[in-house]
Order: C-alpha cells, then structure tokens, then sequence
C-alpha cells in the first residue's frame, strides 16, 4: 500500500458509519507492524477523540495480532527456547518490553552461578549453588503476599520484583540451570509447579521410596530450592485430593510450561473481575488447544 492510500485509510478512522471503521480496522490489521508509525503520527495530529481512541486501540490489535502470530509459529516449531516462549508471553500485555533487559539480567545470574560451579560438585551441590545466587545473592522468592496477582506471572515483572508465583520463579531457575548444562525441567504438578533433576544414571541408586526412574530429586523453587522426593509428591496429591498420574512426576516439555503460564494469567485476571483481560489471553490460550 502506498503512502496515498494508507493516508487515505486513516482518514476513514473518523467516519461514524461503524461498518466503514471495521472494514478500515481489517485493513491496517492485514498491514502489520508497518502502519503502527503512521498511526503514531497521526494520533498526534487528529483533532478528535473519538479517533484517538480508534488509533490507540489498532495499535494495541496490531500489536498484539503481531505477539499471537510469533507464539503460534513458537509452538509450531516445537516450543524450542522457554525463555523465548515467556517473553511473547509477556508481550501480549507489554507489548514495549525490554526483551534485551530481561536477557541481560538472566545472563548475569547465570555468570554468577557458572562462577561458584566446578567439576567435581554433585548434583545436590550444584543446586545448593543455584539456590544461594538466584534466592539469596539475587533475592528471588514467591509472592505469598499477592499470590494471585498478575504481575507475578509476566517474566518482565518477575525479573524486576524478583518476586513471583511458582511457575514463573521456576522457569527463570529452569533456564538458568539449563544453560549452564545442569539437567533440571519443569514438572506441571497440579497447582504447584515443582522442577525435577533429570539423571538417569544416578537415579538408579537413589532409594525407590525417593526417586522416579531417571529422577534423582525434586525442587521446589517457591520455597528458596527446597529439595524432595517422590514421596513428598504422593502426599501432596493426596493432600489435595487428586490420584497420582505418571505425568505429575515427570518433566513436560515448554509448550506445557507456558500453556499453563497463559491459563494462570487468566485465571489471575478472572479472580480481580478484569473480564477483558481475561479474554485477551484467552486468545493467545486458544494456539494450544
């Protein structure tokens, strides 16, 4: 489209006839990121509110259209970088986002974690490591206070705060453990997301009561890395009522991860009476089905 007919498009934004604004409205959403500056541009200039309002919510539908289409193809490809898949997340809401900032303070943990490792460390150890820089040194810990809040969910949020729900405290150990080699998943045990140390070797001398096969432990990160076994996961289903399942002891896989990050953001919505947000992400919730 050239810059006449895109002129000629935004003029339409004022027109009162709501038929001739949604056919405007379908037209800048097929052009993309591309008419966001032009309609910057033009939001400062118009005279009149009515097609502010117009501008500011296409910006936001283009916005967010762009974030959806980029999860989709995330998904598609098989779900490949969690730390990936949070963010797009997060952009859904945020669409201004630092993503450099939150890499930049991940990495810096990372380095201080990969500082104190060495070879000779046992799994245990290493994560007696991890646990010291990312809750002690860093001052990470979950939000008991605001469980619920939304905030606590979006990893932009969490990594300013350093405060966080379960789910998105343990992804940020998660990836950080991850890429420094160390073999620790997330485990969507219902509602209490918990990671696993994955060692197939070591597992088999574990004590059966403890391990799961090729799982030498559990971490509960939203408890400072508290380490466990399998039995303290049998008794917490037991506690809340739900029969075991082999899948609530084994590692899923990030598409999991961050479907049930979007379906906690949902819910955070729907408990505050925020229905429009809710359906916002019910949206993006909608890739995964």
């Amino acid at each position: 489209m050239n810059e006449n007919e895109l002129q000629a498009l935004i003029q339409l934004l004022d027109d009162p006839d709501a038929g001739v604004y949604s056919h405007v409205r379908d037209k800048f959403l097929e052009l993309g990121l591309e008419a966001v500056p032009h309609l910057e541009n033009n939001w400062e200039l118009a005279e009149e509110v009515l097609t502010q309002q117009r501008i500011e919510s296409l910006i936001y539908s283009i916005k967010s259209h762009d974030v959806y289409e980029h999860l989709k193809n995330w998904k598609e490809n098989g779900g490949q970088n969690l730390l990936n898949g949070a963010i797009l997340v997060a952009k859904f809401q945020y669409h201004n986002i630092d993503e450099e900032k939150i890499r930049t303070k991940i990495n810096q943990i990372k380095q201080d974690v990969w500082i104190e490792l060495n070879d000779d460390l046992t799994a245990f150890e290493k994560i007696k490591v991890l646990n010291h820089i990312i809750f002690n040194l860093h001052d990470f810990k979950g939000d008991k206070d605001n469980f619920h809040s939304p905030k606590n969910s979006f990893i932009n949020r969490v990594v300013d705060s350093k405060k966080g729900t379960p789910l998105s405290i343990g992804i940020i150990y998660a990836i950080i453990a991850q890429g420094l080699d160390i073999p620790v998943y997330g485990v969507n045990l219902p509602h209490h997301f918990i990671l696993a140390y994955e060692d197939e070797f070591l597992a088999k001398f574990a004590p059966k009561e403890f391990a799961t096969p090729g799982i030498l432990f559990y971490i509960n990160t939203f408890s400072g890395g508290a380490v466990f076994g399998k039995q303290d996961v049998l008794e917490f289903l037991k506690e809340i009522k739900i029969e075991p399942k082999e899948e609530y002891f084994k590692p899923c896989n990030n598409i999991s991860i961050i479907k049930r990050m979007i379906t906690n953001i949902c819910y955070a919505y729907q408990k505050i009476g925020k229905q429009e947000k809710e359906e916002h992400f019910k949206r993006l919730l909608s890739i995964f089905k």
